[in-house]
């Protein structure tokens, strides 16, 4: 079993044309409320509250809303250009060396993962737990982390369960650990290494145990484990660029 030491870490609704949400201003400074109608490439168009539809380019809107738009109603182009799979990419549409700035515009763009945290209040937190699947996995809501190299490019992707007490881990974590095998096997293939799910005994403060092992073809390992924050408990998943040698036990 690899064991794996872990720092301590600290929503966008897809809605249809009906319903209404707050936009905002490029600058952020003015928001108004309206309700969405449609939009095409280069426009939108809107009827704010007791008012008449309007369009409107959508450099008049702030970055959040056009990446909301783009996201949940994307042209033919665009939904025909988000179908194709970069092969490089090894979460989502997420790479290895990807800076800051290139990861949390991807984020914004996913349909895989969600925020549940508002935009403004990202560079007072950063982006760790920040970012959810918009599905449960397993029955449990997963959070991404996320660290960097020594340039400030991503190096890891850790995959993280909502923490649950140590009297539901094999109730509730080993559903979602053996779900959580079954999805990354269909993505990477058979794992090189194979354990049980680590007992929750075995875990100490801040540490990963590591069940599972796959290789990327593009470099680096994924590692399927749990994990343990305290008094918290959790099935993690880690993308990482170091290529991890398989533990060979005599």
């Amino acid at each position: 079993m690899l064991r794996i030491f872990i720092p301590t870490l600290a929503l966008l609704i897809p809605l249809t044309a009906g319903e209404i949400r707050t936009w905002t201003n490029p600058d952020g400074s003015k928001t108004f409320k309206a309700e969405f109608i449609r939009r095409d490439k280069g426009t939108v168009t809107l009827r704010p509250i007791g008012g008449r539809e309007l369009s409107m380019g959508m450099e008049k809107l702030h970055a959040d809303d056009q990446s909301w738009l783009k996201k949940n109603h994307p042209t033919e182009a665009e939904a025909k250009a988000a179908e194709v799979p970069d092969k490089a990419a090894i979460f989502d549409t997420l790479k290895f060396g990807d800076n800051r700035e290139t990861v949390t515009a991807k984020l914004k763009a996913s349909k895989m993962v969600e925020a549940n945290l508002d935009s403004t209040f990202f560079g007072r937190t950063g982006i760790n737990g920040i970012y959810r699947t918009v599905q449960p996995i397993g029955g449990l809501d997963c959070y991404l982390f996320f660290d960097w190299d020594e340039a400030d490019l991503l190096k890891e992707i850790t995959l993280r369960t909502e923490d649950k007490v140590e009297g539901e881990y094999e109730t509730v974590l080993k559903p979602c650990w053996q779900a959580l095998t079954e999805l990354i096997t269909t993505i990477y293939g058979k794992p090189l290494q194979t354990t049980k799910m680590p007992a929750a005994s075995d875990l100490t403060n801040e540490q990963m145990l590591a069940s599972h092992l796959w290789r990327i073809d593009q470099g680096g390992t994924v590692l399927l484990g749990a994990s343990r924050l305290e008094e918290a408990y959790q099935v993690s998943v880690l993308f990482t660029k170091e290529k991890i040698e398989v533990n060979r036990t005599p």
